[in-house]
């Protein structure tokens, strides 16, 4: 773990030397004023005094943006390194950006850092600075963020702000004249960023890994949302299970397969690449992908003989019980826990889809 902190605490330094270079660059000359400032960023932050830069040696920085900048380091460091545990429930959100670092890619957390810090900034009266990232409501709406995984509950806000009160303790702000405004100012944006009602668990896509992009075990020097994985894995298997039929005991729904078993056995792998992809686009569109849509044959069309020449007979209630059979099998073997596999299982007996794929 002490390998991670400090690999990362080296990516965040690299990232910020190039932050500290356009703060240098596009940073207007403080206006001549008479006027005392007497807002939060100037009485107990620093202000616009100029200091130099600690991760670059070279540049200045106004040292209240500076105190604030080395507070949101801090605040995605002890997310990020997640020491014993503490931060498990905040992981899924960022799983793009720690995908990214985990790549070497440092312009998602560039965004994040600099985005932050001028949020907070112009926040508490910085005059240099300017926050010109997405209003609240729609930075925290994966549907209209795509680096935002999972809709924030009270509980996990709750758990960022204290990773914000560590962060800032980290960085020898202590002090409740301090910690007061600053706890005050993000209970006052609690309301647009909390969009999930408490009790109301993650989408599934995301607590499978969501949309953080990964090396993709199946191909090499391909990437492949992390969420992504384990569908495809569950949906092989599934096809794998009711293929060698061990036992004999899906012997009813290989007539349904029958095309598909003839290329396989002939070396073609094309139709069963082209049904594993479809299967899996279709779970992850309906468990909380936003990035990932089906593109498929509707459900009906998909199961209709007339309509689709792959498939081989109209589907019964017993043989779609039995399908059903396969992919909780499949998950087992894949070690899949039950209580994910329940979840699978009501949207696979969901009455919209069953009605739809059940037509003999």
């Amino acid at each position: 773990m002490k390998q991670i902190h400090s690999w990362l605490l080296a990516v965040l330094a690299f990232v910020v030397v190039g932050l500290s270079s356009c703060e240098q660059e596009e940073m207007p000359t403080p206006p001549m004023t008479e006027e005392p400032d007497d807002s939060f960023y100037a009485t107990q932050l620093g202000g616009e005094t100029r200091v130099q830069d600690p991760l670059n040696q070279n540049q200045m920085i106004e040292q209240g943006f500076l105190n604030l900048r080395t507070v949101v380091i801090n605040t995605v460091t002890t997310i990020a390194t997640n020491e014993d545990g503490k931060y498990d429930a905040l992981q899924p959100y960022f799983s793009v950006l720690l995908s990214e670092v985990g790549r070497n890619e440092t312009s998602g957390l560039n965004m994040l850092v600099m985005d932050f810090t001028e949020f907070l900034a112009e926040a508490t009266g910085a005059k240099n600075f300017e926050y010109t990232g997405l209003e609240m409501v729609a930075a925290h709406d994966p549907s209209r963020n795509s680096r935002m995984n999972g809709l924030i509950n009270n509980a996990d806000y709750d758990l960022f702000v204290q990773a914000v009160v560590e962060g800032a303790a980290q960085a020898g702000i202590t002090s409740n004249e301090v910690l007061g405004p600053v706890g005050s100012l993000l209970e006052s944006i609690r309301e647009p960023i909390v969009q999930r009602a408490d009790g109301e668990m993650l989408d599934l896509y995301t607590r499978l890994g969501g949309s953080g992009l990964v090396s993709d075990p199946d191909n090499e020097g391909e990437l492949i949302e992390a969420g992504y994985i384990p569908l495809r894995a569950v949906v092989t298997e599934t096809v794998l299970v009711i293929a060698t039929n061990d036992g004999g005991t899906y012997d009813d729904l290989l007539p349904y397969f029958s095309v598909l078993l003839a290329e396989v056995g002939a070396n073609d792998l094309s139709g069963f690449a082209a049904l594993v992809g479809d299967f899996s686009d279709f779970l992850a569109a309906n468990i909380g992908s936003q990035n990932i849509q089906y593109t498929g044959l509707n459900m009906v069309d998909a199961h209709n003989p007339e309509v689709n020449s792959r498939m081989t007979g109209l589907v019964t209630e017993a043989d779609y019980d039995l399908f059903i059979g396969a992919v909780v099998e499949a998950a087992t073997n894949l070690g899949v826990p039950e209580s994910i596999i329940n979840e699978f299982g009501g949207l696979l007996l969901s009455e919209g889809l069953r009605s739809a794929v059940v037509q003999g």
